[in-house]
């Protein structure tokens, strides 16, 4: 028979066995995905940290592109990966706030409910932009343009559900003016569409428009942030122009597969955040154009993360959009 003291020796035993044991982390080589292609900001984010976060957690940090379908094919990756904090994502507002609010009733995986906040890492202010031979140096000049058109005037945008179509229909409507969809298949099409001429306004991140304002062949018509940009300081923001609900900023944040470990999330919270606020690191991202931005936890990163989402999912309701 079972004792009383071989029962609490058999319990001792199973207590201390390395085979129940929480397993250590991270046990092998984590890999950070980047849902869409090499050489954009959030690209750009990952590659910043990477090798910080290894030389802190101890193993590599591979960064891998995974793009597609406006970054459902990355995330529906995430979403299935174990959560053992192996696998991670950086997301922004469109391939995780937007998908999310304009995901299907039906679809089982969405990126708000299947993956765990872990911090807000940088935000990409937005500029409103027409070529610089359009007659409009601000968005009123460009509005009474756009009444007095015979035809309707185009706005581009990297596609349908894009942060640009949402924005600029919201603009649209609030000007009281009607403009025409020009969707793209990517961001890196819209550029070369406003040098033709064939779109008459979009809006892009300050990282990717500067080059193009500073060398007089596309013009800044306003900044989509609360406060001017120290990198166009004569250009007003989209509050100061009369559009006070048109704020939109880029932001990137770090995700895991939902059901990590809350010692791992808080973990890579802390490397991170602490990556992040080097003063090396920090005058690299800076002279980017971005805003460094950590969350002070977890929990407040997933507070933005929820209020973004409701966000756009009133916008995209609104306006009747939706991705077939």
């Amino acid at each position: 028979m079972l004792t009383r003291r071989h029962l609490l020796g058999a319990s001792a035993a199973l207590l201390a066995s390395p085979a129940i044991a929480q397993p250590a982390w991270p046990s092998r080589p984590v890999r950070m995905i980047v849902p869409l292609v090499p050489g954009g900001t959030t690209d750009l984010i990952a590659r910043v940290i990477a090798e910080p976060l290894s030389r802190a957690i101890g193993q590599p940090v591979v960064v891998e592109n995974r793009a597609g379908a406006n970054g459902w094919i990355a995330n529906d990756y995430v979403m299935r990966e174990r959560p053992d904090g192996h696998t991670l994502i950086v997301n922004n507002v469109s391939t995780h706030g937007i998908n999310s609010a304009m995901a299907p009733a039906d679809r089982p995986l969405v990126p708000s409910r299947g993956l765990v906040g872990i911090t807000n890492l940088i935000e990409a202010p937005q500029v409103m932009l027409a070529p610089a031979d359009f007659p409009a140096t601000t968005l009123a000049e460009f509005v009474a343009r756009a009444k007095a058109a015979p035809n309707p005037l185009v706005f581009a945008s990297a596609g349908v559900g894009s942060y640009q179509h949402i924005d600029l229909e919201a603009f649209a409507k609030r000007a009281g003016i009607t403009l025409v969809h020009l969707p793209l298949r990517g961001a890196g099409e819209m550029v070369p569409v406003m040098l033709r001429g064939d779109a008459q306004i979009t809006e892009f991140n300050l990282v990717s428009a500067l080059p193009h304002i500073q060398s007089g062949r596309l013009r800044a018509l306003a900044v989509v942030s609360h406060e001017r940009l120290p990198q166009l300081p004569e250009v007003p923001t989209t509050i100061e122009a009369g559009f006070p609900d048109l704020v939109t900023t880029l932001w990137n944040g770090l995700f895991a597969p939902a059901g990590t470990p809350e010692p791992i999330v808080t973990a890579l919270h802390g490397h991170v955040t602490r990556i992040l606020r080097d003063p090396d690191v920090a005058a690299g991202l800076l002279r980017q154009g971005v805003r460094i931005t950590p969350s002070d936890t977890p929990a407040a990163f997933a507070d933005y993360v929820a209020r973004d989402v409701a966000r756009w999912t009133a916008l995209t309701r609104e306006f009747g959009i939706k991705v077939n």
